[in-house]
């Protein structure tokens, strides 16, 4: 396999990962303290959620604007600049004593990790020729729900001995060392002498499929949303123990990871042609998932956990696919 500059594809993909984990530790996994949080903090339920989601809001915002950074200045500069805000972010949530400070600290978490999903994209683009280029997307997605599971682990330990300030404290000790070490190790391309290496928005946008492609996208994501958010309410509604839920959370998770390499596998046939076919392959399943689930919930225990990683495999599963999609609609 071909090197990346003077580092091997495995240590690039390896250290995305670990960046993207030790992001979604944070944003994904400040919903397994959202009681010591409501607690600490006297939220309502409200508030509790502007809390459980500034970080995620706070890279929504700066998305575009990461891209068109490393786009423009290379992985490495927009990298640590926003691992360093990132931290900074963390920093101040972790002493944070009021809910205002803590819910704009999250969101600056927030607009400095939007960097870390686009460099890891551009590097593993970089990495790997495009009949691996969905697995490779595939392993560094399955990161997201790693770093989530993870964080339900480790959280509630850390918040139990130290409270949120230690919580938040390890978790800006993690992105700033992964943060480093991928901003590292990711090598960036030769510049060429005009400089201009990215494309105005608008032709990004007009790229043959693009257009669809994000509505497929936006669609998805809804799902996925509805997913994480309304499982184990559904589950418990149901009349489902509290066990049964989180055994069925935890099981559409490990879905979730095995899937997203699967799927990237999937995708990488036929020499990467098979994108736009294995998106649709993805939705079936996480439509036949979501009806199976819906009458399992009635059915116990036995049926539910087999059916809900059913519905994950699907609808958790896309990610690397559109990811994939759209860097090599929008290559020059």
């Amino acid at each position: 396999m071909k090197r990346v500059g003077s580092k091997q594809p495995g240590v690039v993909l390896a250290a995305a990962c670990a960046a993207q984990a030790a992001v979604a530790f944070v944003s994904f996994g400040l919903p397994a303290i959202g009681p010591e949080l409501s607690r600490s903090f006297h939220l309502g339920l409200a508030e509790l959620g502007a809390v459980l989601t500034a970080g995620l809001f706070g890279a929504g915002l700066s998305l575009i604007a990461a891209g068109m950074a490393v786009d423009r200045f290379g992985t490495r500069g927009p990298m640590l600049a926003g691992t360093a805000l990132g931290v900074i972010g963390l920093g101040v949530a972790s002493s944070a004593r009021s809910t205002p400070v803590l819910v704009v600290a999250l969101v600056v978490f927030g607009v400095g990790s939007a960097a870390v999903p686009i460099a890891g994209t551009g590097a593993l683009f970089r990495a790997y020729p495009p009949a691996r280029r969905g697995w490779a997307l595939g392993v560094r997605q399955m990161s997201v729900p790693l770093g989530g599971t993870v964080a339900a682990l480790v959280m509630p330990a850390l918040v139990r001995s130290g409270g949120t300030q230690l919580t938040l404290g390890v978790a800006a000790i993690a992105v700033a060392i992964s943060g480093a070490v991928f901003a590292y190790v990711a090598a960036d391309p030769p510049r060429p002498a005009s400089g201009r290496v990215h494309q105005p928005l608008r032709n990004i946008l007009r790229s043959a499929g693009m257009r669809h492609l994000l509505v497929v996208a936006a669609f998805y994501i809804v799902v996925l949303q509805a997913v994480l958010a309304f499982i184990v309410p559904a589950t418990r509604a149901a009349g489902l123990t509290a066990f049964v839920a989180s055994i069925v959370f935890f099981a559409i998770n490990v879905s979730a990871m095995v899937s997203r390499i699967a799927w990237g596998r999937v995708a990488d046939r036929a020499g990467g042609t098979r994108r736009a076919r294995t998106l649709v392959e993805v939705g079936i399943v996480a439509s036949l998932g979501a009806l199976l689930f819906t009458f399992a919930l009635h059915a116990g225990a036995a049926v539910v956990i087999p059916a809900a990683v059913l519905f994950g495999f699907g609808a958790l599963g896309w990610n690397a696919l559109v990811y994939v999609s759209a860097g090599e609609r929008a290559a020059p």
